[in-house]
């Protein structure tokens, strides 16, 4: 080998060196590279298996991935697991309604996004789980990945509830009908021991027959207070369309008596109604009338010993007639306010059989309509009556006013208490869009951010403030329109309010009525 043959060797030996730890290098790197996906790897699947519920991934009706929870629940090794059609997990009970709704989504039809079904485990037992369905991209192809959430406990303390509460029914029920046929009964002895005596005088005979015309009235008006629970369907031929305002008219007059009862103890019962013209409702004019009276009847009970004042006012709006009947009365105690409908249920002592609120809301939902109450122990209930009207009248009756209404925007800065939530339900179920905030830097900042048609703030507990924030508010908004809510209307605080920029000044007791017309005249102009 001559010296150039030697050094080309020599450089080619030289290079391969080089090569060589060029490569040794890029291995270390690569291995380093192996080594980092592998942890995260590792750290991605523990991320998978601390998820709460179960956790699997299909593609292509395969189970490609799953988490350790769902090996635990359905008692399956990964092996096992992996490569299976997700419905051989499936119970055989929901085995037919998972796989229309699998075939229903990979369609591209709509399905729901979450549902309930029954699993199998491997041991042959069914779990009741919640399943939750996202649709995914997975290495470019459509997956689907379900998070499963075991629901067979939480679905047994639900059962175990209900079946209480519907002991804590049936006892109640059962209670009442005792006291009732107990009272039937009571009248029948009195009858027959009078009857037992002979001879019978003609007054004792005319008492007899009372005794016993009264005992089957009784009997008829409890069986038709349970036909109307158990809704029994009855003959339309007295369904009819009817002037709401003539029969609330007659359910006050009703009431007077009793009121009159009441204010020869000493009592003060003052109720106040405020009323407009209604389009036609239809239905059973006997039956709303009876439930109007109950509703004045039960808002009396809840006035405080000294008397109060109740509220009862009339107003029609998108297709339905509202009654709302306020008091200012001791209020409903949390812990009974979701039993008020119960069927014999009465906190007012085993005399009163507890049917009022219950048959109220049976006769309204016959007449597709709704109850609702908005109370706070210690202030007071509102009872709010909503009833459709009639149809031939309601798609007619659509008035331009109405429409503004429902496409205002209002700020409502409200006190806690039920006039809080009463205005609140109001302008949301009239279609309004109301954002409630405090007095303060909060309020002027909606103020600045979004555009409002009106601005409604009940100052009755902090008069004061609305000296300060009023002015701010102008400052802002110079056309907006204000109404203040204050605790008493006095014509100095009042000229001050106006002053300082108030359009409108309202004082207690508020009168929804007053409200509602002041908020129409403003927004309709």
């Amino acid at each position: 080998m001559n010296i150039k043959e030697y050094r080309a060797l020599k450089d080619r030996v030289r290079r391969l060196k080089g090569e060589t730890q060029t490569l040794r290098k890029k291995i270390a790197d690569l291995r380093k590279e192996i080594q980092s996906l592998q942890r995260a790897l590792r750290e991605s699947r523990g991320l998978i298996d601390h998820i709460p519920g179960a956790v699997v991934l299909i593609q292509e009706d395969k189970v490609i991935l799953t988490n350790e929870k769902a090996l635990q629940k359905l008692g399956y090794s990964e092996e096992e697991f992996l490569g299976q059609n997700f419905l051989h997990f499936v119970h055989p009970r929901s085995h037919e309604y998972v796989r229309n709704i699998n075939q229903k989504r990979l369609s591209g039809k709509h399905v729901p996004d979450q549902y309930e079904a029954f699993l199998g485990t491997k041991a042959g037992d069914s779990l009741l789980c919640e399943v939750r369905v996202r649709k995914i991209r997975h290495h470019g192809r459509k997956a689907f990945l379900l998070n499963i959430v075991d629901i067979s406990e939480w679905k047994q303390r639900e059962m175990a509830s209900i079946r209480v509460m519907k002991m804590e029914a049936v006892s109640r029920i059962a209670s009442g009908m005792g006291r009732e046929f107990n009272a039937c009964l009571g009248l029948l002895d009195d009858a027959l021991y009078s009857n037992g005596k002979s001879p019978m005088s003609e007054k004792e005979h005319a008492k007899f027959l009372r005794t016993i015309e009264a005992m089957k009235e009784r009997g008829h008006s409890l069986t038709q207070s349970l036909d109307l629970l158990a809704d029994v369907k009855h003959d339309r031929t007295d369904v009819v369309p009817f002037d709401l305002k003539g029969v609330v008219n007659n359910a006050v007059a009703l009431s007077r008596p009793d009121m009159e009862d009441i204010g020869a103890r000493g009592v003060t019962v003052n109720l106040k109604t405020y009323q407009r013209a209604f389009s036609p409702v239809e239905g059973r004019p006997r039956e709303i009338q009876d439930v109007i009276s109950a509703m004045i009847s039960n808002a009396i009970d809840a006035l405080p010993p000294e008397g109060g004042e109740i509220y009862l006012t009339t107003e029609e709006d998108s297709g339905y007639a509202f009654v709302y009947i306020q008091d200012n009365g001791t209020g409903i105690p949390d812990d009974v306010n979701d039993k008020i409908f119960d069927p014999f249920f009465t906190t007012k002592g085993n005399n009163r059989p507890g049917l009022g609120l219950s048959l109220a809301q049976a006769i309204i939902s016959r007449h597709r309509g709704q109850i609702e109450v908005i109370s706070r122990e210690g202030e007071g209930s509102t009872f709010i009556t909503k009833i459709p009207l009639a149809q031939e009248n309601s798609k007619s009756k659509v008035k331009r006013p109405q429409k503004r209404i429902r496409d205002s925007h209002i700020l409502f800065i409200p006190e806690d208490g039920v006039v809080k939530g009463l205005l609140s339900q109001l302008f949301v179920g009239m279609g309004c869009k109301v954002v409630s905030t405090s007095v303060g830097m909060r309020c002027l900042k909606l103020l600045r951010k979004n555009k409002f048609d009106m601005l409604i703030a009940d100052l009755s507990t902090a008069p004061l403030e609305s000296f300060n924030i009023i002015p701010k508010i102008r400052e802002v908004d110079q056309s907006l329109p204000i109404i203040a809510l204050v605790d008493t209307v006095k014509k100095d605080e009042s000229n001050s309010l106006k002053g300082f920029g108030a359009d409108f000044v309202i004082g207690k007791p508020f009168e929804i009525d007053r409200i509602l017309s002041l908020v129409s005249e403003v927004l309709v102009t």
